[in-house]
Formats: C-alpha cells, sequence, structure tokens
C-alpha cells in the first residue's frame, strides 16, 4: 500500500493546523483589539465594550477548542502512522506526531491560567475592566503563536521526513 494518502493527510493537516491558529493571533485578535471605529471621531475609546469583546473572544476560542484538537488528533495519528510503516523515517514521523498534538498540553500547561483571567465575569457597565481584559487577551495571542511553532514544527519536520525517506 501506499504511503501517499497518509502523507498528504499529515501535511495538510499539519498546514491548516499552523495557518490556522496562525490566523487567529496574526489577524483576529487584532481585529478584536482595534482601540478605534473607522467611524467614530472619538479616538479615545475603545470599540468594543468589556462584555462584548469578552463574548467575541469566548466565540473565536471555543470555535478554535472545537476544531483544532480533533484535527491535530488526526494528524498526529497519521504521523504515528507513517513511523510505524517507515523505518527510514521513524524518528522524524515520531517528532511531528509529538509537535501536533502538543497544542493540547500546551493549552493546558502554558496558557489555561489566561484562558480562566479572560473567562473572569465582566459586569456590562464595568469600565475598569477593559484595559486588564484587552491586556489579558494581548497576552493569550501571543501565547497562541507557541501553539502555531508547535504546528510549524510538525509541517516541517514531517515534510523533511518525506523527502529524507522517498
Amino acid at each position: 500500500m501506499s504511503l501517499k494518502p497518509i502523507q498528504i493527510t499529515a501535511l495538510l493537516g499539519s498546514g491548516i493546523l499552523s495557518g490556522g491558529i496562525f490566523c487567529i493571533s496574526a489577524f483576529c485578535i487584532p481585529s478584536l483589539l482595534s482601540p478605534y471605529s473607522y467611524k467614530d471621531t472619538n479616538k479615545d475609546r475603545a470599540v468594543l465594550p468589556a462584555k462584548t469583546l469578552q463574548t467575541q473572544w469566548q466565540h473565536l476560542y471555543d470555535t478554535g477548542k472545537r476544531f483544532f484538537p480533533s484535527l491535530a488528533a488526526l494528524t498526529s495519528s497519521a504521523y504515528l502512522y507513517l513511523a510505524y510503516n517507515s523505518p527510514n523515517g521513524r524518528p522524524l514521523y515520531l517528532i511531528s506526531a509529538f509537535c501536533s498534538i502538543a497544542i493540547v498540553p500546551y493549552t493546558f500547561l502554558v496558557m489555561m491560567g489566561n484562558i480562566k483571567k479572560i473567562q473572569t465575569e465582566i459586569k456590562e457597565e464595568d469600565t475598569q475592566g477593559v484595559p486588564r481584559l484587552r491586556g489579558d487577551i494581548a497576552k493569550w495571542a501571543k501565547l497562541n503563536y507557541g501553539r502555531t511553532v508547535l504546528e510549524v514544527a510538525a509541517l516541517l519536520v514531517g515534510a523533511w521526513a518525506m523527502v529524507d525517506s522517498a
């Protein structure tokens, strides 16, 4: 049996994971934290109130939580299958499998404290919570880049294994 479909699945999964996670930190979060409305002439106030900002971030986080771990498990499984069936590339495929699924423990060990701070209850009229919340979300975006690095590593090492064992 040819391993090409499994190789394509693994690389495609790593590519989607790394690109998707990167886009959240590089594009989605900065849009949420954009300090000004393009139509608003009052440049001294944030566009989104704290409760709205928190709700938008939570929706983004929940969407990623439903999608990315499942894809990481599939991708990691594909790399493990390749490691089992490709003696020449085994160590590299194992590294890719580990890097791909490592976003789950990374989230719990590195990011969970920050996530809990963002999810702390905010009252609708709370204006003092806006700077804290914006700072916590900005920190989350930086921590999220760590997950991007793990997935880029899985992609690059997996591609190296495929080229090396061809």
